[in-house]
């Protein structure tokens, strides 16, 4: 890909507001995945009340540490980190043993990136991430979000199970609103083209009586999560070899991730910056385990979002984790977050994936005049295969042994060991006979 006209380069610290504003920005993008996540585990280990916000409140700590630490200290790019959906599978797959288990095994399978990060053994499978690997990851993410971004664009709920006309009215406004002011106008509204759209979006649902805010006049301004911690651990062998071989999984995720942001911003030190990003997400599972909440990942989402804004700088995104552990502490802040309609945070998400597909394009076509016959299978196969388990209903996984199920049951996981099949295995390209 051709170099991006970024408002900040990648080692760049935008002036205090802005940062403060950009880092608003991906918080907007980060809790919505936080509220569900928080809500699926309270649900799978039947939290009460008192333990579900407790919980809500360490995810919350735990997603922005572990931004904050990768952004700084980790792989070092823009990239937001968040629970993972292959470990919440695991999560939700294992609640019956406890949590204590499934910390147990959040253990092994942090140890296990970390193991991969201390002795470089990435750097044995890079090769193996070609231009059509990286661009089948990059539309995948696109792809494969949508059978989560769709409910909320049309309003399906509770009340409407066949969705809602005036939310997707709302919703194609503000995708149409962020358009035009990413692509149209210049400076500092272009670059928080996303955060006006939630704004936009929100003053819309407000004018259709649409939000409430009770739950934030009803919040306290300070309040430490308690428990701070988790339970003690335990050790079960099929709790540790389930969440190590979900751990491979994330581990492909993160180099997707890292792969996918390399591509906009630069390659300088990719082979050490993949690593150190390893092990910094195995070091997110065991600090996942110590908390007692999901482990994390690198979004792959992350290109897309910096395509939109404009604004590179890796510090945006240790402002955001900042951002994410004060509100931890502060609930009223987290409510008022929370008062968002998901709807309006998925339209601008929607944008976001727009570009993050023709990424991948772009990136698959680089130094081609035309796609060649082998890419129909290689390309076109991984990414409806991906896209297909994506859109299986959740239940038809439970027929697989545990182990395997948080594996196969990922789209963008299944999808980028497909395309690494076809592409190095099933159709490799022939040498040229001297």
């Amino acid at each position: 890909m051709e170099e991006q006209p970024f408002q900040f380069q990648l080692n760049e610290v935008p002036p205090f507001f802005k940062n403060l504003a950009y880092g608003l920005q991906w918080v907007m993008i980060a809790i919505p995945n936080v509220v569900v996540f928080s809500t699926l585990c309270g649900v799978a280990l039947r939290f009460d009340p008192a333990a579900q916000i407790s919980f809500s409140q360490r995810l919350l700590i735990a997603t922005g540490l572990m931004t904050i630490l990768q952004s700084l200290k980790g792989h070092r790019y823009p990239i937001l980190e968040g629970p993972s959906s292959a470990v919440l599978l695991s999560f939700i797959v294992l609640a019956p043993y406890g949590l204590s288990t499934i910390e147990g095994g959040l253990i092994f399978g942090g140890l296990s990136l970390i193991a991969v990060w201390k002795f470089k053994w990435f750097k044995w499978l890079s090769p193996f991430f070609t231009p059509n690997i990286v661009g089948i990851i990059l539309m995948l993410v696109a792809l494969t979000l949508l059978t989560f971004v769709y409910p909320l664009m049309i309003g399906i709920s509770t009340t409407s199970p066949h969705g809602d006309l005036s939310i997707l009215g709302v919703s194609l406004l503000i995708i149409f609103f962020v358009s035009l002011a990413s692509h149209w106008l210049g400076g500092f509204i272009q670059t928080t083209s996303m955060l006006t759209g939630i704004i936009f979006g929100l003053i819309l649902f407000l004018f259709q009586g649409k939000v409430s805010f009770s739950l934030v006049m009803e919040s306290s301004w300070f309040a430490i999560p308690s428990p701070f911690l988790g339970v003690w651990p335990t050790f079960s062998l099929p709790a540790i070899l389930s969440l190590i071989c979900t751990y491979l999984a994330v581990m492909i995720n993160t180099v997707g991730s890292v792969q996918g942001i390399s591509e906009i911003v630069g390659k300088e030190n990719i082979e050490d910056r993949i690593h150190r990003g390893i092990g910094m997400t195995g070091a997110g599972g065991l600090a996942a385990a110590f908390l007692g909440v999901v482990g994390m990942v690198s979004f792959s989402i992350s290109p897309g979002v910096v395509l939109v804004s404009r604004v590179a700088s890796r510090y945006v995104l240790a402002m955001s984790g900042a951002i994410m552990i004060f509100c931890a502490f502060i609930p009223i802040l987290w409510a008022f977050l929370n008062v968002i309609p998901p709807s309006v945070t998925a339209a601008v998400l929607f944008v976001a994936l727009s570009s993050q597909l023709m990424a991948g394009i772009s990136v698959m076509m680089a130094g081609k005049n035309k796609i060649e016959r082998r890419e129909y299978f290689t390309v076109g196969l991984p990414l409806l295969l991906g896209t297909m388990v994506s859109i299986i209903p959740k239940p038809f996984f439970q027929q697989f042994p545990k182990a395997i199920a948080s594996l196969i049951s990922n789209g963008l996981v299944v999808g980028i060991l497909f395309g690494l099949f076809l592409e190095h295995i099933l159709f490799r390209p022939r040498k040229p006979k001297s």
